[in-house]
């Protein structure tokens, strides 16, 4: 029985931390921008992220997301 309370108390938790008002989004350097895009990440420039790179990333050579 303490499981199933326990079980129930985490979901309410859980439910009670997103509401549908709340659009899903990163925090990139303290900047909020949204967490899906229709655009991918580019390949980083040799030597990895530089100035040209852009907040969200690029891609390295193993396809890690690489940040500036």
């Amino acid at each position: 029985m303490k499981t199933v309370l326990a079980a129930l108390v985490v979901a309410a938790l859980a439910l009670a931390g997103c509401t549908a008002d709340d659009p899903p989004a990163l925090d990139v350097d303290g900047v909020e921008v949204p967490d899906k895009t229709s655009g991918t990440l580019g390949s980083c420039p040799a030597g990895g992220p530089d100035a040209t790179t852009p907040p969200a990333g690029c891609l390295d050579a193993d396809g890690q997301v690489r940040r500036p």
